[in-house]
């Protein structure tokens, strides 16, 4: 007879360690599927609009280039170039954070970190298209910098984040797949018990 109690409690233990782990991963699924509905499009925009224009702007005063800001111009002693939006690659900050959101199984502290240093190589990467396109323009004319600015923005826009992302998750050695993962776990949830 005591032998069947052990063995019953041993189960409920197994049970109850099965349910705290569903409850933390839904949790943490609901908090990951919530975050763009916090960190939306928007407040992107106002943390990496202003770095985009303003940057490029001391990077320039530094070089000895006269520069002013006349939003959203940045304007030199020779011409003036509109930085807009779509110039600061707020899409690409937008889907990176996206793509962190949904892989499974990685910390909260390893996604932000994920998250802050994609921004950084994106940041980078952009302001040095911004600072080339500068110089283009004003060394070589309107034209050089038009075709330029189309070739590299067809360039960055496919493929920046995608590098980005394979340089990531190779670096934190991130195993999941975007999705797949969340969907592969919760399909096999649903088929097993405990």
């Amino acid at each position: 007879m005591r032998k069947r109690k052990n063995l019953s409690l041993g189960n409920n233990f197994r049970i109850l360690q099965w349910c705290k782990k569903q409850m933390n991963y839904y949790a943490s699924l609901g908090l990951r599927l919530l975050t763009p509905l916090i960190i939306t499009y928007s407040v992107l925009e106002k943390i990496f609009y202003p770095l985009t224009i303003y940057i490029p702007y001391y990077i320039l005063n530094l070089l000895k280039v006269k520069t002013f800001i006349f939003q959203p111009y940045l304007i030199t002693s020779s011409s003036y170039i509109r930085v807009s939006d779509a110039c600061a690659v707020i899409s690409a900050y937008f889907l990176l954070l996206i793509l962190v959101i949904i892989t499974k199984d990685i910390s909260l502290k390893k996604r932000i970190k994920i998250f802050m240093f994609g921004s950084i190589i994106i940041l980078t990467i952009n302001l040095a298209r911004i600072l080339s396109l500068i110089y283009i323009l004003e060394n070589y004319g309107f034209n050089a910098f038009q075709q330029t600015h189309d070739f590299l923005w067809l360039i960055l826009g496919s493929v920046l984040v995608a590098f980005t992302w394979i340089f990531l998750i190779k670096h934190y050695k991130v195993k999941s797949i975007p999705i797949y993962s969340d969907i592969k776990y919760l399909l096999k949830q649903v088929t097993s018990s405990p």
